[in-house]
């Protein structure tokens, strides 16, 4: 009796394309692996289809199966652990942004510090773009610390979907990585005026003025994810 042939050798499976870094839609940075823009919360493909046919879940029980976004925030937030059961929820939200609040008060503390040296330097056209830096700090930090809390409306009779939860945790590690990226733009601003460079001076107030401009957007985008929850 013939013998069947072997099955021909498999071809290499196919690849992913690999994540976005850039929002296709408003073109606003993308941490990896996000599954939805932090900044205007299109969707960016990876990891969503199929995930609207899924029923929609009570917001707490779902919140320990998505783990992947939450554990990015708990390494970014120390203390942060996600959205769970009564007060914790007003808790998270109110830890969340009291750390980022503290970042970028402590990035206003280094602009002045560094507005008083080149003072001294005379360095005054460098001063002319830190001045409306200084400004903006001084206005979205307190926005940031005290607006109320963006998720105490949620109670056990608010539905939320496994991917209206995919991002709502979007959302806030978009908050909190520009946070982290503006404060680590503003903390190499000291040895670049003590070392006299600046042309990196004036350079770095220019990216940090525009990473700002992305923390306040997101800030604004994260109020907004739940529908129906008003702040």
């Amino acid at each position: 009796m013939a013998t069947a042939p072997p099955p021909p050798p498999a071809g290499p499976s196919p690849t992913a394309p690999p994540p976005p870094t850039v929002c296709p839609t408003c073109q606003a940075k993308v941490p990896a692996n996000s599954r939805f823009c932090p900044n205007c919360g299109a969707s960016l493909g990876a990891g969503a289809s199929g995930a609207s046919a899924r029923p929609p879940a009570d917001l707490r029980q779902r919140v320990d199966q998505d783990r992947g976004t939450l554990k990015r925030l708990e390494l970014l937030i120390p203390g942060y652990h996600g959205y769970r059961q009564g007060e914790d929820i007003r808790a998270a939200d109110s830890l969340l942004r009291r750390q980022i609040a503290d970042r970028l008060r402590n990035a206003r503390f280094t602009a002045e510090n560094a507005r008083t040296a080149l003072t001294q330097a005379n360095q005054f056209n460098v001063l002319m773009d830190l001045a409306p830096l200084i400004a903006d700090l001084m206005r979205i930090e307190p926005k940031i610390r005290s607006a109320e809390q963006g998720y105490s409306g949620i109670a056990a009779a608010i539905k939320v979907g496994p991917q209206q939860l995919d991002r709502l945790y979007e959302y806030d590690y978009g908050f909190a990585t520009a946070a982290d990226q503006f404060a680590a733009t503003i903390d190499g601003l000291p040895a670049q005026v003590t070392a006299g460079d600046f042309a990196q001076v004036a350079r770095t107030v220019a990216a940090a003025r525009a990473e700002l401009v992305q923390l306040d957007s997101a800030f604004g985008a994260r109020m907004r994810v739940v529908e129906g929850i008003q702040v």
